[in-house]
């Protein structure tokens, strides 16, 4: 027995694995290459197109902050020229109140003029017609001194209790 001894089926394996390696190559390596090209070329363009998106998204988050930014600004505007708006209005009101309160109190001090003014007037008016009757009554009587001092106590004590 020889130790290297050649089997015909040995050569018609390798011939037949060479074969199949020729039709492989010659066949399904250029597809399979061309088909791994074409996917490596898509795996390329969809990760610039995510790296496109994903600028364009930052994009439109900048603008969208921006504008944010800008719409806080102007309510913040809004609300202060409200506050003052109100703060001079609430300025004109207490104004206008307190001119106000001031015409209530001169017309009150008007009339409590007009009303003491008034009182006075009848009050000598009272007195000049009490002033009248006691000056009647002396000369009816014709009272002596005595009687006429009793007369003039007697028209104190009415003056006194009459309602002013």
């Amino acid at each position: 027995m020889n130790p290297i001894h050649f089997d015909l089926t040995l050569v018609v394996q390798v011939l037949s694995f060479l074969l199949l390696v020729y039709i492989l190559r010659r066949f399904a390596w250029n597809p399979l290459i061309t088909m791994m090209e074409e996917r490596r070329n898509q795996i390329e363009a969809n990760i610039a197109n995510a790296e496109k998106e994903r600028l364009q998204a930052e994009q439109i988050k900048r603008e969208y902050q921006e504008e944010m930014r800008k719409a806080r600004q102007e309510a913040q505007e809004v609300i202060a020229k409200a506050t003052k708006l109100s703060e001079q209005r609430a300025a004109e009101i207490l104004a206008a109140a307190h001119g106000e309160a001031e015409k209530i109190k001169q017309s009150a001090l008007a009339d409590i003029e007009r009303e003491r003014d008034r009182a006075i007037a009848q009050v000598q008016a009272q007195v000049a017609d009490l002033s009248v009757a006691v000056a009647e009554k002396i000369i009816r009587k014709n009272l002596d001194v005595r009687g006429q001092e009793d007369m003039i106590e007697q028209f104190i004590q009415e003056v006194g209790e009459l309602p002013c």
